[in-house]
């Protein structure tokens, strides 16, 4: 059985406990509360599988909030001195070991975690030790490529980021125009590889020539609630563009050209005027 993943398995036979399921090596339980109504000997069933807390494999129609190999925001449910317990939206909470655990942690209160297979015992646990999963380099990546991130943290310099559940980046403060939490998951954009170590900086909006294009009519609105004219242009102050757009002066700078070449407004000394 593959321990903490989804899996399509048969079923075998009945119990007084439930259903087994079985795959070409092994069988599984699935608790007779669990069974979906009209199950059948022979059916084929989606389960999630993990131990229980005898640490027997068991099968679940339930969903857990992540599984191995994903990071998940969970609430800690029972701290002790021989590990913490999360929920996870099983039956069984989720295990911690000391180990894997950080300081001054509280009942109550919500922790990004990384679920894993432990080696030795074979049970789902987790870690609030993040980075070991980790690359903090993204040389794979390239500006401008679509990406998923989850928000791990925050320093004074920058949200740090999981990009695609592997890669550590970072978004900085020309980039934030929204609040972020702790594990808030958005589509976001590769902004830049550094060279010299390949730390991911990210951006929320589309990069280049897609960040030109879906701009256009949020400009072109705000030029008509303007009366049609707006003190800014390719000479604007970068911070002031910042602040009325959420751009850089270069990718304002493509807009505001390709605007012009298409025919929807014209260039004037001091600003940018809608042509009518």
């Amino acid at each position: 059985m593959r321990i903490g993943e989804y899996q399509k398995l048969k079923v075998e036979r009945e119990s007084p406990h439930g259903y087994y399921l079985a795959d070409d090596e092994a069988e599984v339980l699935l608790p007779r509360g669990l069974v979906p109504a009209s199950t059948q000997i022979g059916d084929e069933l989606e389960v999630f599988v993990y131990t229980d807390s005898e640490d027997r494999n068991v099968a679940t129609t339930r969903r857990p909030y992540a599984t191995v190999g994903q990071f998940a925001m969970l609430q800690l449910v029972t701290l002790t001195p021989n590990g913490a317990f999360f929920d996870w939206g099983l039956e069984k909470d989720l295990f911690c070991p000391v180990r894997e655990q950080i300081p001054n942690m509280k009942e109550g209160s919500s922790y990004l975690v990384r679920v894993y297979l432990d080696d030795v015992s074979q049970r789902v646990t987790c870690t609030l030790h993040l980075n070991k999963y980790l690359r903090p380099d993204g040389e794979d990546l390239e500006p401008g490529q679509a990406v998923k991130i989850m928000v791990s943290g925050q320093t004074r310099e920058a949200i740090q980021v999981i990009v695609d559940g592997r890669v550590r980046g970072s978004i900085f403060p020309d980039e934030i125009h929204e609040r972020l939490n702790v594990g808030d998951v958005r589509d976001a954009f590769v902004k830049k590889v550094r060279s010299s170590d390949g730390k991911v900086a990210i951006s929320l909006r589309p990069q280049g020539y897609r960040a030109v294009i879906g701009e256009r009519d949020r400009v072109l609105q705000a030029l008509r609630a303007a009366g049609g004219y707006l003190p800014v242009n390719d000479k604007t102050d970068p911070a002031e563009i910042q602040k009325r757009f959420g751009l850089s002066k270069g990718a304002f700078k493509k807009l505001i050209g390709s605007l012009y070449k298409e025919g929807a407004i014209e260039l004037e000394a001091y600003g940018i005027r809608l042509r009518r």
